[in-house]
């Protein structure tokens, strides 16, 4: 018996070496035993390599430049060559701008894939555009060269995804900092309570596939601090401020994430990428030149050490319940056992671990402090009883008395019957603050308005006029097409222009309307991030001119906004609405009358000056000068019958209906509005760079709801106001 048993040893001997050999070579050399050998200089650690990609200027004027990308790419190449280490060449692995576009970018991936060797670290970044397929619950890279709204100009994740699951080597690492899909990540593992020198050894020594972005499914910030995203600023300061031989993805990321949450509307991620081949380890960052670690592993003697760190530093620390000194603390000559470590730090709770040490041995254990909070109460009382108390910007719902934390919050408190009501209260730390709030019954103006009465929004200060309701002919004359085909000709009148017919009698209700286009100053009450851009040198971003760089989706995002903050039901115009708007009341073809060279007293066109500024405005041009070569201010121009101005030229306005050609033979007669049948959306008014043929009242056209273009606006309407 014992004959056999001795021969079934060794047989499981010889299969345990034998299935060493195959797994990590004969030498064993892709094992890291010791910390001490986890550095660069050791000659154990593979080649830390990355690929880093940064766009920030498109290609297409339809997707919009970025502000931050260049700086986040450089920064995060230098600071990964100059601090950890990694082998960077500048003209094939970092790829910025120009150099992004699909090809290089999949060319780039693919060599990666044929070159990285089983022992080395593959990191991967990228901050530039990203979209969502909500279709397929996938996401997208959008290169350089990509065209806006085209998919197949894009990178599909799924590429990245094959990469890092065909790239040989033992960490691969992808960073995103643009929206992402997180249908590609599988589920994370729980960080340890103690983090000694055995955590990072087991972590190196399994293979990983990690991602980290900077959001899910929604939209990521281009703006944080020093020229940097909200997420690239933190997370090249963590990295910077690492004064430790090694820290993992995931200590990196429990430490920036809430910050950047905080500071933003996006939730980072941080999980394996599922069907990569993750086996349990994670990317660590080694320090460049760590040959050494300050107390060794193994230790000499039956005793082992404890090293304790906090993060802030400086932490009274309490072994056993007695005080030790403060941290960053090394503790020799301790007897093994477990230990119950305690730390505390003025202005943050205090946090117990327990730490086992072990004979000839160092332990290491790591505080993170997070900031202790002094919350407030908020205490609202309202008249009439029963009223539906909301706080705008938390998801829980209110509770009488509840603790919040310090900070600004919009209250708003309703009950039907009565005009709701919007407050904003600040609260403090410790403090309760006392909020009362009276509510009006509501009423609607029984009489209607007359021609030419305002009313002015409390929430942006925006002007509207009282357009009355009537009946008008919509749509071009038999006169309009014989002037617009001397203009551009029998083939270019059949391509820009039926759409307008058949001229068709239309009735619409009155309603309220914005006595001038949204401005860029209104808008950023919404987004205070917005920018509109220029236009080849000329600044279209003032705050009193009119918005552009702005969808469709999102002009309803803000007229949705505005409602709630002010109590009232904004939309945007319907066709019908803005053409019987438009023509204030006239019949002729411009409501100043049939001629396009009077333009310039009534509306910012394409004219003498545009035609001077811009070279590559070749198309006809109205003889006259308005003085203006892109947008002017709103209201630089004389009105129409209504009091409304630049309803023709400055920008086109985006419009409720659905853009469809024929149009016009499904209008009913009374308030038509169509409202299916397509993607497009219609825009109406000609604009700053529009042609006299296109700057009339019966001009319409379409563009995408998410086009954003740099003529492009909106202004708002709503049926009635609530008092």
């Amino acid at each position: 018996m014992k004959f056999f048993q001795s021969i079934f040893s060794m047989v499981i001997i010889a299969l345990i070496l034998a299935c060493q050999s195959i797994c990590f070579g004969q030498d064993n050399r892709s094992i890291i035993r010791h910390t001490s050998s986890l550095n660069h200089k050791s000659g154990k650690l593979g080649i830390y390599r990355a690929l880093i990609i940064g766009i920030q200027n498109y290609d297409d004027p339809k997707i919009d430049d970025l502000k931050t990308p260049l700086n986040d790419a450089k920064a995060m190449a230098e600071i990964l060559e100059n601090r950890y280490g990694f082998k960077i060449n500048r003209k094939t692995d970092l790829l910025l701008d120009k150099k992004a576009t699909k090809k290089a970018i999949y060319n780039a991936l693919r060599k990666i894939t044929h070159t990285a060797k089983p022992e080395d670290s593959i990191l991967i970044y990228y901050a530039g555009h990203g979209d969502i397929d909500r279709t397929l619950n996938d996401g997208w890279w959008i290169p350089v060269d990509a065209k806006g709204g085209d998919p197949f100009t894009y990178l599909d994740n799924t590429m990245v995804q094959k990469v890092m699951k065909n790239i040989k080597s033992k960490h691969v690492l992808l960073i995103s900092d643009s929206c992402y899909s997180g249908t590609l990540f599988g589920r994370a593992r729980a960080m340890p309570t103690v983090i000694d020198d055995k955590y990072y050894l087991n972590l190196y020594n399994e293979q990983s596939r990690w991602g980290m972005t900077s959001g899910n499914k929604t939209p990521v910030s281009d703006s944080g601090s020093r020229g940097h995203s909200v997420f690239a600023y933190q997370l090249i300061k963590k990295l910077e401020k690492n004064t430790r031989p090694y820290i993992s993805t995931r200590e990196i990321y429990t430490d920036i994430a809430p910050i950047i949450a905080n500071n933003s509307d996006q939730s980072p991620l941080c999980n394996p990428i599922k069907g990569t081949g993750d086996m349990g380890g994670e990317f660590i960052f080694v320090a460049q030149g760590t040959t050494t670690i300050t107390t060794p592993d193994v230790i000499v003697g039956s005793k082992g050490k404890l090293s304790i760190i906090s993060d802030p530093e400086g932490a009274d620390i309490f072994v056993g319940g007695k005080f030790k000194g403060r941290s960053p603390l090394d503790m020799d000559s301790i007897e093994p056992g477990d230990y119950r470590v305690k730390a505390r730090l003025a202005g943050y709770d205090a946090i117990d671990k327990t730490v086992r040490v072990n004979s000839s041995r160092k332990a290491m254990v790591t505080f993170y402090f997070e900031k202790k909070e002094t919350k407030g109460r908020l205490y609202v009382t309202t008249r009439p009883d029963g009223s539906i108390i909301k706080i705008l910007n938390i998801k829980s719902g209110y509770v009488q008395g509840m603790e919040l934390a310090a900070g600004q919050y919009t209250v708003r408190v309703s009950k039907t019957g009565y005009a709701p009501k919007t407050q904003t209260v600040r609260i403090a730390e410790g403090e309760g603050v006392d909020l009362y709030v009276e509510l009006e019954k509501e009423r609607v103006v029984s009489s209607e308005p007359g021609p030419g009465d305002t009313w002015t929004d409390p929430v942006t200060g925006m002007e509207f006029v009282w357009v009355p309701g009537g009946c008008f002919n919509m749509g071009q004359t038999q006169e309009e097409k014989q002037y617009l085909i001397k203009e551009v000709g029998k083939e270019n009148y059949g391509k820009w222009y039926n759409d307008e017919v058949p001229r068709h009698e239309v009735c619409v209700d009155g309603f309220w309307m914005g006595k001038y286009e949204v401005t860029n100053g209104q808008y950023r009450r919404f987004k205070s991030g917005h920018d509109s851009k220029e236009y080849e040198g000329v600044n279209l971003n003032s705050s009193d001119q009119p918005l552009v760089m702005i969808s469709w989706d999102y002009a309803k995002a803000f007229a949705k906004w505005l409602g709630r903050e002010a109590g009232q039901s904004f939309v945007l115009p319907t066709e019908a609405q803005w053409e019987y708007a438009a023509r204030g009341g006239t019949t002729t073809i411009r409501f100043w009358g049939d001629g396009p060279d009077q333009a310039c007293r009534y509306a910012n066109v394409h004219d003498v000056t545009s035609k001077k500024q811009f070279s590559n405005f070749t198309w006809l041009n109205h003889n006259c000068n308005d003085g203006f070569a892109a947008a002017a201010p709103v209201g630089s121009f004389l009105p129409n019958d209504f009091g409304l101005y630049d309803m023709l030229g400055n920008v086109w306005e985006w419009c409720e209906d659905v853009y469809d050609e024929n149009a016009y033979s499904k209008h009913g007669r009374n308030n038509p509005v169509v409202i299916s049948g397509g993607s497009s959306r219609v825009c109406r008014g000609g604009g700053w760079l529009g042609s006299p043929g296109g700057v009339r009242a019966a001009y319409r056209d379409g563009d995408s709801a998410d086009s954003r273009l740099s003529g492009l606006g909106f202004r708002l309407c709503l049926p009635q106001v609530r008092q």
